[in-house]
């Protein structure tokens, strides 16, 4: 199976932008430049969907439309549009061979800056790497050889991003029975990178475990994430837990995060944006 290659429609449902909107970036700020299918439709690959979130990241994160568009544009994709960018991870996990794919991920990060690579080219990665089990073109075994593989270059990372920043900490982890949790490891080492004092708190954290720590941390906020629709409630629960004593605002973040609507704190779609946005909040910013 090849690249993505989606209509217009397709791609404002899979980033959540409108279609006027991305054409309106496509004319003003030449961010886009979708192919053309036979019948004159736009096409949009990969690349495009990943300059599309992280362009929409931005202008939620307070950027303006043309400073996020000349952001996206300097941050360079670094293929060659007739290559598949994530061919080779997913030959590498079809034949479960596990060096390989090491060897893969080991090179795109020395190739570019951390926050550079997860959203470009890491989140896409996972995304096809999905997409593929999906249509039966790996196993569930080379998905979950992937996953495993990823958290422990994130947590390697992480641990390199410095344990003792100085602060009050931020609290990180996923809701109770959400088991999804690479965006939020991936987001934990970015906000170290950002200067922010974090406790990754992993997978399927309880309400009275977010509270506890919350208490003798003296944390200052708390990341959770919805990659499925039906976490929404439960990241809700985090939220309403978390507003009574000892008061702890929540950010939330994750594909489905337009779902908690109270309070409105969404981090956006992109690691390097959301780890900004959460540093330039911090109490003593």
């Amino acid at each position: 199976m090849g690249p993505v290659m989606v209509t217009i429609k397709k791609a404002s449902a899979l980033t959540g932008v409108p279609e006027h909107t991305l054409r309106a970036w496509e004319r003003r700020y030449g961010l886009l430049e979708p192919s053309r299918s036979p019948s004159g439709y736009r096409i949009y690959d990969d690349g495009a969907l990943a300059r599309i979130n992280a362009m929409q990241a931005l202008v939620q994160a307070g950027w303006t439309p043309r400073a996020a568009a000349a952001e996206v544009a300097r941050q360079p994709d670094g293929e060659d549009p007739a290559v598949d960018p994530h061919a080779a991870l997913i030959a590498a996990a079809a034949d479960l061979d596990a060096a390989a794919v090491a060897r893969v991920l080991d090179e795109r990060f020395a190739n570019a800056g951390f926050e550079t690579v997860v959203d470009r080219w890491l989140m896409p990665a996972l995304q096809r790497i999905g997409r593929e089990w999906a249509d039966g073109e790996i196993s569930v075994a080379a998905e979950h050889l992937v996953s495993n593989i990823v958290m422990r270059r994130l947590s390697a990372a992480y641990e390199a991003a410095g344990r003792a920043l100085p602060g009050s900490p931020v609290l990180i982890g996923a809701p109770p029975g959400v088991d999804h949790q690479i965006g939020l490891l991936a987001f934990a080492v970015a906000a170290r990178r950002s200067g922010i004092a974090t406790i990754y708190l992993g997978a399927q954290v309880p309400l009275p475990a977010w509270r506890d720590a919350a208490v003798k941390s003296s944390a200052w906020a708390a990341v959770t994430a919805v990659p499925r629709n039906r976490d929404a409630p439960k990241a809700a629960r985090i939220v309403a837990s978390l507003a009574e004593e000892p008061m702890l605002p929540v950010w939330v973040g994750g594909k489905y995060q337009h779902l908690v609507v109270e309070p409105d704190r969404r981090l956006g779609h992109s690691i390097a944006a959301a780890a900004a946005l959460l540093a330039a909040a911090r109490p003593d910013a």
